[in-house]
């Protein structure tokens, strides 16, 4: 569901960005990008995305059984690549083509650990109705929420327990148990969108760790919720003009915005 409302809303990759760090929600706004994408790690976040958004064609596969399930999934994977230059023309324009050649051997060399840990899942009986609801998933539908005033697109929408449930892909690590806290607050704010969208409850969702082939169901709580709407609240203030108190974390050496991230923050920020 689409909709052309002018008032400025929250998208849910605000919400993402701000839990990554709630000075990139202001540089964001602004423009102020300092660093090229000729990273090896920013393709590889690309492919891991497009390979995840391929994970029901893998499980449709690998649930039936047949031959070469290993070489089914090379096969998609090599179509991941061949689409990747179209689907993201824009972004990889300046890369080059050794960082994206490094990031494909680098993504290649995961499909190992995939197929092991798609074939786990699909060996418990009790992962079944998970399997067929991702089989079926709605791929990246737009949704709206005109009470929220957020908006998003998630990598799916599936009928999960006779409910529409959000799934996201996530292209880092997996937790060995569960999913990680930033992930359950991406999670619960398209969850709340679903709810508004298709006006029935819903407390849950999927998160598929597309880089391990892990595929993790997960309950939201009200809590989730409380969060996800306080961090609404805050992202409003920063795109009003407000800049958060600078946080240095071990990822900010890597960030794209670390040229102008050495403004200093107003006083009110150090209350933020």
């Amino acid at each position: 569901m689409s909709s052309n409302n002018t008032e400025q809303n929250t998208n849910v990759s605000d919400i993402v960005l701000y839990l990554k760090c709630p000075r990139k929600v202001y540089y964001t706004k602004r423009s102020h990008k300092t660093r090229s994408n000729d990273d090896v790690s920013y393709v590889e976040h690309l492919l891991f995305k497009e390979f995840g958004l391929k994970y029901p064609q893998l499980l449709e596969h690998f649930s039936s059984k047949a031959d070469d399930t290993k070489g089914k999934m090379q096969s998609i994977f090599d179509e991941t690549c061949a689409e990747l230059s179209i689907i993201y023309a824009s972004e990889l324009e300046s890369v080059s083509g050794l960082t994206i050649s490094e990031a494909i051997g680098n993504v290649n060399a995961c499909l190992e650990d995939v197929a092991f840990n798609i074939t786990e899942m699909l060996a418990d009986a009790h992962n079944m109705p998970l399997v067929k609801a991702l089989c079926g998933m709605q791929v990246e539908p737009v949704l709206y929420g005109h009470k929220m005033k957020v908006s998003g697109i998630p990598a799916g929408v599936v009928e999960l327990e006779g409910s529409p449930a959000p799934v996201i892909i996530k292209t880092g690590k997996c937790p060995e148990y569960g999913i990680w806290a930033d992930d359950r607050l991406h999670l619960a704010a398209f969850s709340m969108l679903v709810q508004e969208v298709h006006n029935k409850p819903n407390d849950g969702g999927i998160v598929i760790y597309s880089r391990s082939g892990c595929i993790r169901p997960a309950k939201i709580r009200a809590n989730d919720r409380r969060q996800v709407l306080g961090v609404c609240s805050n992202i409003k203030k920063i795109k009003d003009g407000f800049l958060p108190e600078r946080k240095q974390i071990p990822l900010c050496g890597d960030c794209e915005f670390l040229g102008s991230c050495d403004v200093k923050s107003s006083l009110v920020s150090k209350f933020f």
